[in-house]
């Protein structure tokens, strides 16, 4: 028996190990069509100001492989009101240079709906197929604003076909999740060796007992 939880007890361990994953949805939820999402945060030296990271999985894109993404848009507040400023960060190529306040259409970012902020090509966009990070710098009036409870956040994207007309509108709720743990999380390696220490202990305490 002794032996059985002595074999038993790293496994365990292993088992305890809390997982850092962050909150994706996708690529099979309502409107995702294939796509799958991830969106995190970054606090920076200024408490008012989020750097802001969406990245957008395309590979198992259900639409034709010549179709692109063409518009992104986030609500991470209630009110376009409580944004000071939003700068899209990231260097993509194909013209997503333009940010706006609202959300998007068929047409692309509509300048509608309050509180979303929304990025577009110049073009048709990014061909489907590959995986894409988006990074904003959000600066708010109140940092208490920003949404960070479970669904609290929403995430649209456009979908054009290679002529440019629509062909798809992801619109879901999705998690702002930080994109580091609040606390340190243990390594699978440092479980393993205080696990074995332990076993190492318990079996020379069977032998003083069996001595």
């Amino acid at each position: 028996m002794l032996k059985k939880l002595l074999f038993l007890f790293p496994i365990g361990l292993l088992m305890l190990v809390p997982s850092a994953k962050a909150d994706t949805i996708g690529p099979s939820c309502g409107s995702c069509m294939g796509s799958s999402y991830t969106l995190n945060y970054e606090t920076t030296a200024d408490p008012t100001v989020f750097n802001i990271f969406l990245k957008i999985d395309t590979t198992d894109f259900t639409g034709p492989a010549t179709d692109y993404l063409n518009s992104v848009s986030l609500k991470l507040v209630s009110q376009s009101s409580s944004i000071d400023s939003v700068t899209l960060l990231s260097p993509l190529s194909d013209g997503f240079g333009t940010t706006i306040a609202g959300g998007l259409s068929a047409q692309g970012c509509s300048g509608n709906g309050g509180g979303f902020f929304c990025s577009e090509s110049a073009d048709k966009g990014l061909l489907v197929g590959g995986i894409y990070t988006f990074e904003w710098q959000l600066a708010l009036t109140d940092p208490n604003k920003l949404f960070t409870g479970i669904d609290q956040a929403s995430v649209k994207a456009l979908y054009v076909t290679s002529k440019g007309k629509q062909n798809g509108i992801t619109s879901e709720e999705i998690t702002l999740d930080p994109s580091t743990p609040a606390s340190p999380v243990p390594e699978p390696s440092s479980l393993m060796l205080f696990g074995t220490g332990v076993v190492g202990f318990a079996a020379a305490m069977r032998r003083k007992l069996m001595a």
